[in-house]
């Protein structure tokens, strides 16, 4: 039983798939964000690290240099600092918290007193960020490093180079247990017993790193909706990609399915998987209306649903596969009637042969199948009239099985291709007429007036008749005046499961 439809599943498949693209879309955006931000804050770590391991290393020759008044010669020194150094712009002595002169600016006039510093760290060196330059008479400002009798200016623009993208973003000096504020956007930091954090939700990707040698950490977050409003064309290119897949992967389904659901696959599945099944025709005794037997016929049915015989059969003809398929069904038929312990020695059984089984001598496999030599009753193959079965080699294949103990039948007498010399080649026992004949007999139509002449060419080839297709009474009747010996139709019993059968076999067949 089917839970979905084909359509169902195409359908599904290309909403699945879409989807899945578009959280694929997502997951590596969101990827590309996180990577980003750790880019971000190693950048802003590795610099400001670098800015403050070569001030504070001016810092220790300064003092390093004797230099305790503004004289040219202590000017000249400290502008030598300044040389050296790849970020220092300015170098100033200090006393009592008060501002001397600076290499740029000389002596100054007056002292100038200092500000609080916005945060010290615990190497003992205090840092000023954003502060007004003396030397530029406040117009421009800068970060100032002091550790000592000496501080070292740091133009912001070194700092230029970081960016942030769509993130807002902190930087926090963290040496007390609460972080303190320093530059960016306020309340960004979220304080951790980590160097480095990283927080992704539904809302926002957040991300956070910390020196390991400074009192300073950098935090960056970015909210979902800043995304959507600064991605829009990746995120409209996204969704037309994902839908295209989505197209792309509902044709695939479908064409899969088609493919997989094609009766030629379904076939090669069958045999594989064995989904074909049999069931059994009654044969009866037009005089005595007793069960003789019975014809199997093959019926194949897979999750995908049931194929009737004319549906498969001339599949599996085309798809070379008549063999397997005939020995499926004998040997699964035979097994089970024998295992029945019912079946007497004059039980015929009738199976439907290819005629390019015989012609390829396939048949000859039959003597061998243990099935077969367990088989208490008679085995009758039934082989449709064709050309191919008017060959020397077809013939003596023939004549060669039934030297080894099978009965031969040729059926659907009458329609196709005919050749009543074949009656006299095969030697065989029994001429099947086929049912379209039978159905006439009522009309009184042309085709009708055939079978009195059927019966009379079967008997005079000393062949037993049997009639196919017998729905009535009145069909039953005129085909028994006629002579024909045996029949088979839905008046005596559809086609029906191998336990029905035994049933309906051992009712006729008790013991007197």
């Amino acid at each position: 039983m089917r839970i979905f439809s084909p359509r169902t599943v195409v359908i599904s498949s290309g909403f699945f798939t879409c989807a899945l693209m578009v959280y694929i879309a997502l997951m590596l955006l969101s990827a590309d964000i996180s990577e980003s931000q750790r880019r971000y804050a190693h950048n802003t770590i590795s610099l400001t690290q670098t800015v403050i391991y070569d001030s504070l290393q001016a810092l220790d020759d300064l003092e390093k240099l004797d230099i305790n008044d503004c004289s040219e010669a202590s000017l000249t020194k400290m502008r030598q600092t300044v040389y050296l150094s790849s970020y220092i712009r300015d170098v100033g002595l200090l006393e009592d918290d008060h501002l001397l002169c600076t290499s740029v600016g000389g002596l100054l006039e007056e002292p100038v007193a200092l500000d609080p510093p916005s945060f010290s760290t615990s190497l003992g060196f205090d840092i000023w960020l954003n502060t007004q330059l003396i030397i530029f008479d406040y117009l421009h400002s800068g970060v100032v490093i002091r550790r000592g009798d000496f501080n070292v200016v740091i133009d912001n623009s070194t700092f230029a180079p970081l960016e942030y993208g769509d993130n807002q973003w902190e930087l926090v000096s963290n040496r007390r247990e609460n972080a303190i504020h320093l530059t960016g956007t306020q309340g960004i930091y979220k304080d951790t017993d980590t160097l480095v954090y990283e927080e992704v939700t539904d809302n926002y990707h957040y991300f956070h790193s910390c020196s390991e040698n400074y009192d300073f950490c950098i935090a960056l977050s970015l909210y979902n909706y800043t995304l959507i409003k600064n991605k829009t064309w990746f995120l409209f290119f996204s969704l037309m990609f994902s839908l295209a897949f989505g197209i792309l992967a509902s044709i695939c389904s479908e064409t899969l399915f088609k493919r997989h659901s094609s009766t030629n696959a379904r076939l090669r599945r069958g045999l594989r998987k064995k989904h074909f099944y049999y069931q059994i025709q009654p044969l009866v005794d037009l005089k005595t209306k007793r069960v003789i037997g019975g014809e199997v016929l093959a019926r194949f049915k897979d999750p995908l649903g049931e194929l009737y015989p004319d549906q498969f059969i001339g599949e599996i003809r085309a798809l070379k596969l008549t063999w397997p398929f005939t020995l499926l069904v004998m040997k699964n038929a035979l097994k089970d009637l024998q295992a029945s312990g019912v079946i007497q020695s004059d039980c015929k059984i009738s199976f439907n042969i290819f005629p390019n089984d015989v012609e390829n001598n396939n048949i000859n496999e039959l003597k061998n199948l243990q099935e077969v030599k367990d088989f208490a009753g008679n085995i009758t193959l039934e082989i449709t009239e064709d050309l191919q079965l008017d060959s020397l080699v077809a013939n003596q294949n023939i004549n060669q099985v039934i030297k080894q103990g099978f009965e031969v039948a040729i059926d659907d007498f009458g329609t196709g291709y005919s050749n009543l010399a074949q009656l006299k080649n095969f030697r065989c026992q029994y001429l099947k007429i086929d049912k379209s004949f039978v159905f006439d007999l009522e009309a009184g139509s042309i085709r009708s007036s055939l079978v009195p002449h059927m019966v009379d060419i079967a008997h005079k080839s000393d062949l037993k008749v049997i009639a196919e297709g017998i729905e009535n009474i009145m069909q039953s009747k005129v085909l028994e005046d006629l002579g024909v010996e045996y029949g088979q139709g839905w008046m005596f019993g559809k086609p029906m499961p191998v336990k029905q059968f035994i049933e309906a076999y051992q009712r006729t067949n008790k013991p007197e």
